[in-house]
């Protein structure tokens, strides 16, 4: 369920910038649904984004309760081998009941396809009301393939829609691997899909506009902009949140050269009604169509969003501080390791720190703090290498600080099993809002524990932070899916 804060200044008149398509004027207008929420909820801040791009905080039934989608890619649909499968838990007043988790494959009716060996049907990647009938859907993404299953007062169904690829326009992008996000970058109330697209000419950034057609996929209206040509960027992903705090998302466009200098770069796309304005510089990091985990949310509370990206392979976090043209002018952006001071841990090759990324209030201070997943970390026993590890960084007036940090393993107290060789905790994190008292859960997705069968756990949240104490597990045959195979736990949305 969406909860913005539109204002007035929020959809001020500006120009188009590479815009393609519908006119914002022959936009489909936004339902009676989303009027009434946007009406009910103008007041309202912006709240953290978790887990996978999109969705301020996934609502697939509309019942006010955040809910949980959980992947698990090689899981066996009846005799059929790693066709992979996907979970949705639904919140309540008193938590995530992931117990009674709806189960969803490719043979599920109203799912498009039909499930293949091998296929590996993935991944939950983000969230969001595309169709604008006020429960958000779902986004199954992989490489170049793009599927929406769609909310409903029964949650998700399997009812769902397949992407197209291209033909949006006369100039045709294509969506492309490497990098998406779901958010409104219009301000219209409805959730638009950003990827990195092609237009048969050049690369560049393409909006499809909500609400999506729920039959052929295609959009109420097409922005695209080619950044390689007006902006000299090889584009290599994007990350869709509100960093200019107007209550409308902008676009993050990173790349992995700009052209003419060979270095790489990017920069801000501030959403508006009638298109983007290019904004201030991102500060990285940047890569070229790799998976980089990405999170929104307000780490010093000054009103404005920030965005934490993971970079595995370099070990690293970076934090962009949001501001009125995208990136804030007094906070400069900031790498942090497991070598930097107050950082618990080790810094050594291949920890894969960053692997994931969520943000969020643990400790009810009022500021959002910072949870890496380091999926590859090696545990207390150097043989346990891959066991996996999370680490809690606080936000504070200042930003990010590494006072107070936390850091928790299989081998932490009261957190189920221990830390065993490639068991990957860590590989994914997620948090949830666990009730109507403000309070938050955690969850860890460790896709290789048990044999790379999956599982996620449960770490609950209080005025001292994160604790292990209570902490409870669960895996893919709990919430009744297949007893074999899985990687349950690889992703997560919510």
């Amino acid at each position: 369920m969406r909860r913005r804060a539109l204002t007035a200044a929020a959809v001020c008149a500006a120009a188009i910038v590479g815009t393609t398509g519908l006119a914002p004027a022959a936009l489909a207008a936004p339902t009676a649904d989303v009027q009434k929420k946007q009406s009910n909820q103008s007041q309202q801040a912006k709240p953290e984004r978790q887990g996978a791009q999109g969705g301020d905080k996934a609502d697939f039934n509309g019942d006010g309760f955040q809910d949980l989608a959980i992947g698990a890619h090689t899981a066996a649909v009846g005799d059929i081998k790693r066709a992979g499968v996907v979970t949705v838990a639904y919140g309540s007043a008193t938590g995530l009941k992931y117990e009674t988790a709806g189960i969803l494959s490719q043979a599920t009716p109203g799912v498009p396809g039909e499930p293949v060996a091998d296929a590996k049907w993935r991944e939950v990647s983000a969230a969001g009301d595309l169709d604008g009938d006020g429960y958000d859907d779902l986004v199954v993404h992989w490489v170049e393939k793009n599927m929406v299953l769609w909310g409903s007062k029964d949650g998700i169904t399997g009812e769902g829609t397949t992407l197209p690829r291209g033909d949006y326009t006369s100039a045709s992008p294509k969506l492309l691997g490497g990098g998406m996000g779901v958010g409104d970058v219009n301000g219209d109330g409805v959730d638009d899909y950003v990827s990195r697209a092609a237009d048969g000419r050049s690369y560049g950034v393409t909006a499809l506009l909500g609400p999506l057609n729920r039959t052929t996929g295609k959009p109420a209206g097409v922005w695209h902009r080619a950044v390689d040509k007006e902006d000299k960027l090889v584009i290599g992903t994007v990350y869709v949140g509100d960093l200019t705090g107007d209550g409308i998302d902008d676009v993050v466009a990173s790349g992995g050269v700009v052209l003419g200098n060979g270095k790489p770069g990017g920069f801000v796309l501030k959403g508006s009604a009638d298109g983007w304005v290019k904004g201030g510089e991102f500060g990285g990091p940047y890569d070229h169509e790799n998976y980089l985990p990405s999170a929104f949310g307000d780490l010093n509370k000054d009103g404005y969003q920030d965005l934490v990206t993971g970079y595995p392979e370099q070990n690293k976090v970076y934090v962009t501080y949001g501001g009125k043209d995208g990136v804030s002018t007094t906070l400069k952006s900031r790498a942090y390791t497991q070598a930097s001071a107050g950082v618990p841990g080790v810094e050594e090759a291949g920890d894969k720190f960053g692997s994931a990324v969520a943000v969020g209030d643990t400790d009810r201070d009022g500021y959002a703090d910072l949870i890496v997943g380091a999926s590859y970390e090696t545990g207390s026993d150097p043989a346990a290498t891959g066991s996996g590890a999370i680490t809690v960084l606080r936000g504070s007036a200042d930003g990010i600080t590494t006072t107070g940090a936390a850091s928790f393993t299989q081998n932490s107290r009261g957190i189920p099993s221990t830390s065993e060789k490639d068991d990957h905790f860590g590989a994914s994190v997620a948090l949830v809002d666990s009730g109507t008292d403000g309070a938050r859960e955690l969850y860890v997705g460790g896709n290789g524990e048990d044999g790379f069968k999956g599982r996620v756990w449960k770490l609950a949240t209080g005025t001292s932070g994160v604790t292990g104490e209570g902490a409870t597990s669960f895996h893919l045959g709990t919430v009744g899916g297949p007893a074999t195979g899985g990687n349950f736990g690889y992703r997560m949305a919510g």
